[in-house]
């Protein structure tokens, strides 16, 4: 591999000037490092004019037919001659050192266009400690050996050289070999004729093993038939081999498979000592004899050596030992054949791919082994598969349907033969709409939910989802969610896959997880989502690609209905807005029975967290064209009680409280007005101005037309019912005893000489202190019985200290008589 600075220096050798016709010069400046030659060298076979190199290094010039340039330097190279690629060869070459543990470089290359009009080879030469060889790892690309007449398809040939120039091999990429091991010193070169580009590499280069041989050369046989054989030759082929010397092949088999060795050509020595050439293997055991016409099989890895004695030219073999072996896998199970016909397949093409190349599983189409089989849309092929388990291989499946329905139709899993070694992994539908329409995936059973990194789905399928034709990817999504439907401006592909660990792949569509499409009218948004969330679980709603941002001037939106007597709350949870250069974002919301947005929001403006939708709401975010950042949003729902049901509830609550409270309080203001009506009759003094007093309770009681209108009530007849507590208190008088009455029954009047007028208040003439006081809450009945206790006092005296006033300074209030009731 070359270092950095053979890249520099190539890096730098560019075609300042172009070709000058007229005088036949070409120009081109060298910057040289230290590490790199170029040897520029005249191989006129005489029938092209000779050139002339010319290299100019400040003021001083030479010219001659071949230059070698070294560096650190910086020259003009000028090329005087008409066909430079005919005549002029470049040699670049670059040395790389192993030490015991480690190699100063790799081998690499990247050419500038500036070279390609010269036939050139590129040069690495390898040295390993003494003992020990390096190694060449052809892993990434792989090698095969060619005659040495032969071309590679891609006019970059290798050539692998040990120690005294010995070709060990010339080759091509994309082949079995893999790895190359020389003792002590070589060297690996790619030539590449003129107008081709250098493709060599990168090949890593390290310390190898201590070998005897001249050269160990890895062979990894591929899975295949007798129609894929891997042919080695000799170093020096077809010259002859050195004397006494061997090289080692080391053949690696695919499982479950053998090998059959087989000699194609040689050319046998005539051996001076003891012993003879010949193909050995571990233990010296003879495998091959150069003229056995019969191929040898080996059903295991092995070791192939190829010994050549010391020889003797003779007349009889005067080219030496040369050989040409064909080395052949062959599997040893039994294959399983397979017809597949996708003529009534309705669009369905059918791809399986071999996941591991050393799996021992070997598939076929048609009789040819391969690694990929696609059998296209109605066609038909024979397939065999032999030792292929379900881990080997991968089975997908693909329909693409153009727009014929008018109504929706069922995106169906389709069935495929049970002959394939492995079950369907994806299918993927392609839904192409007519001109100015729409597409729409419908998904009416559980629904999809959107797919998150770090929030895969649950179970094992999946859906992708993208715009047809490698577009935009909308994202990932699982069964059982509340998308019912994505409607899409553009076309689609819906991918259902499942994983690897999967036995049984994706299975034919359920009534839970059955998937629809339906072509409709062209519409607006990119993308437009329908939701039906139910219960209180999050939903994130994502711009496409999330958390990629979202194309310049593109929209989305997310019809949501909630449910009756519930709102949604969104919480922006990561919003990034970019710097517009025209136009501006947007983040709409509205309910879907009004035509007033309830939030609007621009790149300019700063959003709100949280937003609270009181019902069924319609989102929508559009893009700009951007400046620099991105355009994207992830947002979090969930469903909660609406505030405005519970106003409504607590509402009628408070009003079913207030009819409650009102009949309650009907019923209590009858029971107290009834128990009113009992009290004022059985308690309530009425002052009659005919002069008759009565006692509720008496059972003879005065007629309606015996009642008479006060014309005024004096306080101390309020509380007459306090009287009964007088009685109790005389001694002579009896408790609780019914007295007759034996006043006059006819009511008297007062004895005035002025009869007073019906409802005219009349004062109270008396002394103030003489009548009762006013009583209080609780020692009404005491002072009342005081006061009728005063009446009788000794000596005129109460028990105020006031002395009595005299009876006849009282004015006449006529015979007492028991109150009236009401």
């Amino acid at each position: 591999m070359v270092s950095s600075a053979l890249r520099r220096a190539v890096g730098v050798l560019l075609l300042t000037a172009a070709i000058l016709n007229v005088s036949g010069v070409w120009i081109i400046p060298f910057s040289l490092d230290g590490g790199t030659s170029y040897n520029f060298s005249n191989s006129n076979d005489g029938r092209q004019p000779e050139c002339l190199v010319c290299v100019k290094e400040g003021r001083k010039q030479t010219c001659q037919a071949s230059v070698l340039l070294q560096g650190p330097a910086s020259v003009i190279v000028d090329f005087h001659c008409s066909k430079l690629q005919d005549v002029i060869h470049l040699e670049v070459r670059r040395n790389i050192e192993c030490t015991k543990q480690s190699c100063n470089g790799n081998i690499t290359m990247e050419e500038p266009s500036g070279l390609l009009g010269f036939n050139r080879t590129y040069v690495w030469t390898l040295m390993a400690a003494a003992h020990k060889a390096f190694l060449i790892d052809f892993t990434g690309t792989g090698l095969r050996q060619i005659h040495p007449s032969q071309a590679c398809p891609d006019k970059n040939t290798y050539t692998l050289q040990a120690v005294g120039r010995v070709a060990i091999g010339r080759y091509c990429k994309d082949g079995p070999i893999s790895q190359a091991q020389v003792l002590n010193q070589g060297s690996f070169a790619v030539h590449v004729p003129a107008g081709e580009p250098l493709r060599a590499g990168p090949f890593h280069v390290s310390v190898g093993e201590e070998i005897k041989s001249l050269a160990k050369i890895k062979v990894v046989l591929p899975t295949g038939t007798s129609s894929s054989p891997v042919d080695l030759l000799s170093p020096n082929y077809p010259q002859s081999f050195p004397d006494d010397d061997l090289v080692q092949w080391e053949i690696q088999l695919p499982g479950r498979h053998s090998a059959a060795v087989q000699v194609v050509n040689h050319t046998e020595p005539a051996c001076r000592k003891k012993g003879t050439a010949g193909v050995y293997g571990e233990g010296g055991r003879a495998i091959l004899g150069l003229s056995d016409p019969r191929p040898v099989r080996e059903k295991h890895n092995f070791t192939m050596t190829l010994k050549n004695c010391e020889m003797g030219r003779t007349r009889r073999s005067p080219r030496g030992l040369s050989l040409h072996l064909r080395v052949t896998a062959t599997p040893t199970g039994k294959p399983v054949l397979c017809s597949v016909n996708l003529t009534t397949g309705q669009g369905l093409s059918l791809n399986l791919k071999k996941l591991r190349p050393d799996s021992e599983c070997l598939m076929t189409m048609n009789s040819v082994a391969t690694g990929t089989i696609l059998v296209p849309s109605y066609g038909v092929a024979q397939l065999s598969f032999q030792d292929c388990s379900p881990a080997d291989v991968w089975v997908t499946a693909n329909r693409v349907i153009e727009a014929h329905f008018r109504k929706p139709f069922p995106l169906e899993v389709p069935s495929l033969p049970p002959c394939l070694p492995a079950p369907l992994r994806s299918v993927t539908w392609s839904l192409v709409h007519p001109a100015r329409g729409s597409t729409e995936v419908l998904s009416p059973g559980d629904g999809l939910k959107r797919s998150f990194p770090g929030r895969p789905c649950n179970g094992s399928l999946t859906l992708a989802v993208a715009e047809d034709g490698g577009g935009t990817p909308l994202g990932t999504f699982c069964p059982g969610g509340p998308i019912q439907s994505v409607q899409f401006r553009s076309n689609v592909s819906v991918t259902a896959s499942v994983d690897q660990a999967s036995r049984r792949g994706v299975q034919p569509s359920t009534r839970q997880s059955r998937l629809g499409a339906h072509f409709k009218e062209e519409i607006t948004e990119d993308y437009i989502f329908t939701l039906a969330p139910k219960g209180s679980e999050p939903t994130l709603l994502a711009s496409p690609g999330w958390p990629e941002g979202m194309q310049s001037y593109s929209s989305i939106s997310w019809i949501v209905r909630v449910p009756a007597k519930q709102e949604a709350h969104l919480v922006f949870v990561n919003l990034s807005q970019p710097k517009c250069s025209n136009r501006h974002t947007s983040i709409r919301i509205r309910l879907l029975d009004s035509a007033e947005e309830m939030y609007s929001r621009r790149e300019d403006e700063e959003a709100e967290e949280q937003v609270d939708v009181p019902g069924s709401f319609y989102l929508n975010i559009s893009n700009c064209m951007m400046e620099s950042g991105k355009f994207s949003m992830l947002t979090e729902m969930t469903l909660g009680k609406s505030r405005n049901f519970l106003l409504t509830v607590i509402a009628s609550v408070v009003s079913v409280l207030l009819v409650i409270a009102a009949v309650v309080l009907a019923v209590v203001c009858v029971v107290i007005r009834k128990k009113k009506k009992e009290l004022s009759r059985n308690q309530v003094s009425v002052y009659n101005p005919a002069g008759a007093i009565f006692r509720p309770g008496v059972s003879n009681l005065p007629g309606e037309d015996e009642y008479h209108v006060y014309a005024s009530i004096e306080d101390t007849m309020v509380y007459t019912h306090l009287l009964k507590k007088e009685i109790s208190m005389e001694g002579d008088a009896d408790v609780a005893t019914y007295r007759p009455f034996t006043g006059p029954t006819e009511p008297q009047r007062p004895p005035s000489a002025i009869n007073p007028a019906v409802d005219t208040y009349r004062p109270f003439m008396g002394t103030p202190h003489i009548g009762p006081p006013v009583p209080r809450a609780n020692r009404a009945s005491r002072d009342l019985s005081a006061a009728q206790d005063d009446m009788h006092a000794p000596d005129g005296q109460s028990d105020l200290g006031a002395p009595e006033e005299p009876a006849s300074e009282r004015p006449a209030l006529g015979n007492r008589m028991e109150p009236e009731g009401q």
